[in-house]
């Protein structure tokens, strides 16, 4: 009976420690195929990856572009990364750590940003370009390059 009750509490422990490396959606795994393509695409990339973290990044292959947006989570973001971000670009961080609000011009590279998660279960996303809402076909999440139904957008664990 005691190997028992060792085994259901270590399969338990083991349960605790890896479930939030599978906690996103499956439609948000993975890295856009749409990033690797010889034919870039523009627009803005969404995934999460194994590391239990978020990626945004913002690309066009086109011409200059602004792209803003402000993105929300019902806990606290942590590990905040910038990416490539040139002069001009910038994002924020509320004192409460739950919204980050951001503005990239595209340029060659991606721009972008890497965050966590603590404590929450959403991460809400309100995406633009040039001041206007992007279009649902110029956003891609997860590997397979879901659009979402709109420009606002959020996914959960």
């Amino acid at each position: 009976m005691r190997k028992v009750t060792c085994l259901i509490a270590m399969v338990f422990v083991f349960v605790m420690m890896t479930g939030t490396a599978f906690a996103w959606s499956d439609r948000s795994e993975g890295r856009p195929h749409q990033i690797a393509s010889g034919n870039r695409e523009s627009g803005i990339f969404v995934w999460h990856d194994n590391s239990n973290e978020l990626h945004m990044r913002i690309a066009d292959s086109e011409r200059k572009h602004v792209y803003s947006g402000i993105i929300q989570t019902d806990g606290r973001f942590f590990g905040l990364e910038e990416k490539q971000l040139e002069n001009g670009d910038y994002l924020t961080i509320d004192r409460d750590r739950n919204t980050i609000r951001f503005r990239f011009t595209s340029d060659r590279d991606f721009d972008g940003i890497n965050f966590k998660i603590l404590g929450g279960d959403t991460v809400d996303f309100d995406l633009y370009r040039d001041g206007k809402e992007i279009s649902r076909k110029d956003i891609f999440v997860g590997r397979r390059g879901w659009h979402p139904w709109h420009n606002n957008f959020y996914l959960e664990k």
